[in-house]
């Protein structure tokens, strides 16, 4: 979804519309980005702050600064014959992990917010033959959701 925002794409302007401040991370990583939003917020001081942030580490091909295994590795290659569920599901959690352990602090500042945590699409990982998503499938429709009213779980 990261190329969605690259400001080269005329897609980018309507979704950059109505924010102050915007810097198109590319594939830098949810650590850049983090204190990216972290500079900005200092910046802000008290001043109420609405924060995206789209963070690639947990899209296929599930990769992280310092995997263990090789980024052009990816295990979810759409119509393939080998069934890398297992090595999709292992790699998946390993970014999540990854970059739950970054976004921790940034969290923290924003512990009494209303906070939305979701992924765009869910992933086939060889269900009904398919691999990947862009196509309309209960898993690819099936998405995490973590949701923080004013501080409060939800």
């Amino acid at each position: 979804a990261m190329g969605w925002f690259d400001p080269t794409t005329p897609v980018s302007a309507t979704l950059r519309h109505g924010f102050e401040r915007f810097w198109f991370a590319a594939r830098d990583g949810v650590e850049a980005q983090v204190g990216w939003i972290e500079s900005e917020l200092a910046e802000c001081g008290d001043a109420p702050a609405f924060v995206f942030m789209n963070v690639g580490e947990t899209h296929v091909p599930y990769h992280f600064k310092g995997a263990p295994w090789p980024e052009e590795d990816n295990p979810c290659v759409p119509f393939q014959a080998e069934d890398r569920a297992e090595d999709c599901r292992l790699r998946q959690t390993a970014c999540a992990e990854f970059v739950d352990a970054r976004l921790a602090g940034l969290l923290g500042r924003f512990k009494d917010a209303t906070i939305l945590i979701c992924a765009d699409h869910g992933d086939c990982w060889g269900e009904d033959g398919l691999w990947e998503h862009g196509f309309s499938h209960e898993m690819t429709l099936t998405v995490p959701l973590v949701l923080r009213y004013r501080g409060r779980p939800v």
